[in-house]
């Protein structure tokens, strides 16, 4: 390097500067060529952990003794995904098989320190779901605290993990949350309450659906008729007889399964609000009696198209009321509205039939 001897500073500093870039580079490269190949390791050891122990707690789900030792820490990824995969396609919840290979591994004992240690989101939700299978009751309290987790997938496999553990002390902390948590997925809170099926749940939504507010009541309403209509209904009835937000209405109106209601319904048919009485409509068309057809005749005089467009429908769906009849109304109609929107849905059933 004799020639750096003479040459100029600025020249001297771009040497260096370009040697350690050189030098940088080679590391990064380095780096990341080793964190491929550690993951690539990793990778391959899940698969083999997975395929081995696949075949033991398959066969140990099948009635078969099974002679296993304690759970390596490399092995516990692989051997999570297939206890929680098996789990989740079981019909018996008490999977005696594969809660005696569990407790033969000494799972816990790795879940736990998952869980203690603050493991990353992915193991987190894995180890929560895989408490929840094991359905030990003393596990209730270190799964209860990850139910105020800011992230809602975390806090939502630990509120179907606390279900599976203990039903009736996981509804009193599971609707409150309901009600606060607005991020969680409705899919997946309907899925939770469905799978729980609890007897108090109903109770507790009943409650919580009454003393919402405008924002909330709608959803933990639609939670309540996925649990239990019949539950439901006396609680649409309450709502439908007071001064309701006018959301909260349209959703009881959605819901609505008891024929025996529509007392509350028929004078809806003349709210002033549109979306409404387009509720009102379709609900009469679902659940409607004898009778019911001269309201929504009645209706397609209506202002707005939706609600014409939804009168008309429900007069179609009326059990009672045939494709024929539906014509004769028309032509009788004296409204050219709502001859236009009985074509109109006329045209729509003829398409549909035609492509069926």
């Amino acid at each position: 390097m004799d020639f750096l001897t003479d040459a100029a500073p600025k020249i001297v500093f771009a040497f260096w500067l370009g040697v350690i870039v050189v030098a940088l580079t080679l590391v990064m490269l380095s780096v990341i060529l080793i964190m491929r190949q550690v993951m690539l390791r990793k990778e391959r050891n899940h698969h083999r952990a997975a395929d081995a122990w696949r075949r033991i707690l398959v066969a140990a789900d099948d009635g078969a003794p099974v002679n296993v030792t304690l759970l390596p820490g490399r092995d516990v990824s692989g051997f999570l995904e297939v206890w929680n995969e098996l789990h989740a396609a079981h019909a018996d919840h008490s999977a005696v098989g594969l809660q005696r290979v569990a407790k033969a591994v000494g799972l816990e004992r790795h879940l736990f320190k998952v869980l203690d240690h603050h493991g990353g989101f992915h193991s987190q939700v894995v180890a929560i779901t895989a408490l929840g299978h094991l359905r030990n009751p003393d596990h209730f309290a270190r799964v209860a605290r990850f139910l105020d987790d800011k992230s809602p997938i975390v806090s939502l496999c630990a509120a179907r993990a606390l279900m599976q553990i203990d039903p009736p002390s996981a509804v009193s902390m599971f609707v409150p949350q309901i009600v606060r948590r607005g991020d969680w997925s409705q899919g997946s809170v309907s899925a939770i309450l469905q799978e729980a099926n609890s007897p108090q749940m109903a109770n507790e939504l009943s409650q919580a659906a009454l003393q919402a507010n405008a924002e909330v009541a709608p959803r933990l309403v639609r939670f309540l008729a996925t649990v239990s209509p019949q539950e439901a209904a006396p609680v649409i009835r309450t709502i439908l007889a007071s001064e309701a937000d006018d959301h909260l209405i349209s959703t009881c109106l959605q819901v609505m399964t008891n024929p025996t209601d529509l007392d509350s319904v028929r004078p809806l048919l003349q709210h002033p609000r549109w979306h409404v009485r387009m509720q009102a409509a379709a609900t009469i068309g679902r659940l409607g009696v004898p009778g019911d057809e001269h309201l929504l005749v009645d209706l397609l005089s209506d202002e707005q198209w939706w609600v014409r467009y939804r009168t008309a429908q429900g007069l179609l769906k009326l059990p009672f009321i045939d494709e024929p009849q539906v014509r004769r109304i028309r032509d009788e109609h004296a409204d050219h509205f709502a001859r236009d929107i009985l074509d109109h849905v006329l045209a729509e059933r003829a398409l549909a039939g035609a492509h069926a």
